[in-house]
């Protein structure tokens, strides 16, 4: 028995590892959780015999320790009732493959290992691949309700004292399918969601550089039309200062920078991947709201890359955006700076009502198309926060008084030329 249990332990050890994120706990602790938890279901499986005081108290066990590692409580119980679920499902289909009539027989214990195993296996190369991510579905952690009635089944039949070996066999084996099967297909479907947010930033990203374009090629046919005309503007302003004409000379030069200057570039910090997304966002703010100040002071070469920018802007412009065109004042604000590898953006927008939240996140109000593949329920502050995390930063958000304001710190580095 003691053999099994550290067998058990092992793949309680590897099915821990698909969930989470290991590197981000120490092994000392690890280790001494394991030893805790190895003792204590040895303690109880001594102590009592019945099946459902042993699955219960083990789930608990599992439960709790889920709690060493980062993630959502949500996840830990979904870990927890998978784990124990498919252990016991295991364990009912080894007793019935090599079920004699008699009492218990080392085959069993290692058919019910060697399943156990295989189901780990599976689950570990094919059902959560992508849940491992925090970007899931909405409602996946209701998954637990599958592991918990296929084994409430298989309790009831247990309790039935079914002993026909070709029932128990075909319904344990079928529950373990089920379990896989359904797994998998949820995985398959957060696969999908991540893919079609990954496209919908993609082509946010590829339309902003198509903008940043056009916004190149008018800048450069006015450099060019200016170009072609210095002399004659030269010639202009020699004469003026001949005259001792300053007012003039100071008018003129003015309206030379209102004519090189072009009315859809907003930001020119020489960033391509900043200036294309704000000049494709505040060209849409600007058509529809009243006041749109920008100021972006950056350089040329942030470690980061276009993809986080997509998330983090995109997001939160996004959202400004669209308060700020049904509130009154319509107006956006909006600052980048970067100081000595601190990265500074802060964004401000008026809003109108009251703002949904639920604990210390805001629920978005937006009527979203679902036909519509660039606007992807759950894109928002969530994912601004997972990036921001990414960078060691922090995101601080107030609303008052008619104003929603987003300031944003991150650690980032400029890219070394060699």
């Amino acid at each position: 028995m003691l053999i099994l249990h550290i067998a058990i332990l092992y793949i309680v050890y590897r099915y821990m590892h698909c969930f989470f994120d290991a590197a981000q706990v120490k092994k000392a602790t690890e280790l001494a959780a394991y030893g805790l938890y190895f003792v204590t279901v040895w303690l109880v499986s001594s102590q009592y015999s019945q099946p459902f005081i042993y699955f219960a108290a083990n789930m608990v066990f599992v439960f709790l320790l889920a709690q060493i590692y980062p993630g959502k409580q949500g996840k830990k119980l979904v870990a927890a009732f998978l784990l124990q679920g498919m252990n016991i499902l295991c364990e009912v289909a080894a007793l019935y493959l090599v079920y004699d009539g008699g009492g218990d027989s080392p085959e069993r214990y290692y058919l019910m290992f060697l399943l156990m195993f295989v189901c780990e296996r599976i689950i570990e190369k094919f059902g959560i691949r992508n849940m491992r991510e925090s970007t899931a579905l909405k409602h996946w952690d209701l998954l637990i309700f599958l592991p918990i009635i296929t084994v409430a089944v298989l309790f009831i039949m247990l309790s039935a004292d079914i002993r026909n070996r070709y029932v128990g066999v075909t319904v344990s084996i079928g529950m373990i399918l089920l379990n896989l099967i359904v797994f998998y297909i949820c995985d398959e479907l957060v696969g999908a969601y991540t893919r079609l947010e990954e496209s919908a930033l993609v082509e946010r990203q590829l339309e902003s550089y198509s903008n940043q374009l056009d916004v190149i090629m008018k800048s450069e046919e006015k450099v060019r039309g200016l170009r072609h005309d210095l002399k004659h503007h030269l010639s202009e302003i020699l004469m003026m200062a001949d005259a001792d004409r300053t007012s003039e000379i100071k008018r003129y030069v003015r309206d030379m920078q209102v004519y090189m200057t072009y009315e859809r570039e907003y930001a020119s910090s020489g960033n391509t991947d900043i200036d294309s997304l704000i000049n494709l966002m505040l060209d849409k703010a600007k058509s529809e709201l009243k006041s749109v100040k920008c100021k972006v002071c950056v350089p040329q070469e942030l470690d980061i890359p276009s993809f986080d920018w997509n998330i983090i802007l995109g997001n939160l412009l996004d959202n400004a955006i669209f308060a700020a065109r049904n509130s009154g004042d319509k107006f956006l604000y909006m600052k980048i700076n970067y100081q000595r590898g601190i990265l500074f953006i802060h964004i401000k927008n008026s809003y109108n009502g009251e703002l949904v939240r639920a604990d210390d996140r805001y629920i978005t109000t937006k009527n979203y198309d679902r036909t519509d593949r660039t606007q992807i329920h759950g894109m928002g502050i969530k994912n601004v926060k997972r990036i921001v995390e990414k960078y060691k930063g922090t995101t601080e958000i107030h609303d008052e008084n008619g104003i929603f304001d987003v300031r944003i710190l991150m650690y980032v580095s400029v890219k070394k030329e060699y």
